[in-house]
């Protein structure tokens, strides 16, 4: 399993082009939302997620929606999903919790998790994500972005995903 310099080495001799500020360390969604970061671009939301037949699916989405796992359950064609333990998610994917993006596949040679990115970041140039840590942030531009996970055969299926409905 690499780690985030590591990570950023694999960037840069990609030829990827980004930007990394480093902060204190995140540990969910909310705590991001308070990180005053100067990089520009959309914050995501990123979720390891889990059936009873087995299959792992990373589901990206913006910062603030709210999944309906049922409903994300139906559109993977799925019976019903959970959240993976951090157990798994580390052994998985060699991160903890809140420190998961997309960049963390970079982990997963043995293609276990599928790869599964909101319609509604379709028209975002720009991702932030956590490069396996999450006491740093890295603004990658979606063209470098899908480089990298096509670099490491992780191609991801673009699908509409609900939110769950206000109360």
């Amino acid at each position: 399993m690499i780690e985030r310099d590591e990570l950023l080495d694999l960037l840069e001799r990609s030829g990827a082009s980004f930007e990394c500020e480093y902060h204190e360390r995140v540990l969910n969604m909310e705590e991001s939302g308070t990180l005053k970061l100067s990089l520009a671009g959309a914050r995501c939301k990123n979720l390891l997620l889990q059936d009873k037949q087995g299959a792992l699916y990373l589901v990206v989405t913006t910062a603030h929606k709210s999944l309906d796992l049922s409903a994300v359950a139906r559109t993977l064609n799925s019976k019903r999903l959970s959240f993976a333990s951090a157990d798994r998610l580390f052994d998985l994917l060699g991160v903890a919790p809140g420190s998961l993006s997309p960049l963390s596949l970079v982990n997963d040679q043995a293609h276990h998790v599928q790869l599964v990115i909101d319609e509604d970041l379709a028209d975002e140039g720009v991702f932030l994500f956590h490069p396996l840590d999450s006491t740093a942030t890295i603004a990658l531009s979606r063209q470098d972005f899908e480089d990298f996970l096509h670099s490491i055969g992780h191609l991801p299926s673009w699908q509409a995903i609900e939110a769950r409905p206000a109360a």
